[in-house]
């Protein structure tokens, strides 16, 4: 598992008040390896993790996909990117459901816990 950290720009209500930020994320070098994470994480064993058919992480430039102004190009880049996504349920020791989504990112994978709400939050 690589620990990046990627400096981001954000603007506050007055747009010419800009400031850089660091964010720190994970990014996995395989599925394999972000289950095995996720799995010590809360005390179980991969082989557990069923894998769940249509569960996805929908980001922010999903957006793009109903801007007429992107091109295709970059539309289907977005496609191809969920549809590479893997999502995955298990038991918790607690016998909570927990639900995974693993997919591309950079030049590795990223993972997001998708909480009972429907929210996600990547690790």
């Amino acid at each position: 598992m690589l620990i990046y950290e990627e400096s981001i720009s954000q603007y506050s209500a007055d747009k010419n008040n800009q400031k850089e930020e660091s964010v720190m994320s994970s990014m996995f070098n395989s599925v394999e390896e972000a289950k095995a994470v996720v799995a010590s994480m809360v005390s179980v064993d991969p082989a557990t993790f069923e894998e769940v058919e249509g569960l996805h992480v929908v980001g922010m430039e999903a957006f793009l996909l109903d801007d007429p102004d992107t091109s295709e190009t970059v539309k289907q880049n977005i496609r191809d990117k969920i549809k590479a996504q893997k999502g995955f349920k298990f038991r918790a020791p607690d016998d909570k459901e927990i639900k995974i989504v693993i997919g591309p990112f950079r030049d590795g994978f990223d993972c997001w816990v998708i909480g009972d709400n429907g929210y996600s939050v990547r690790i």
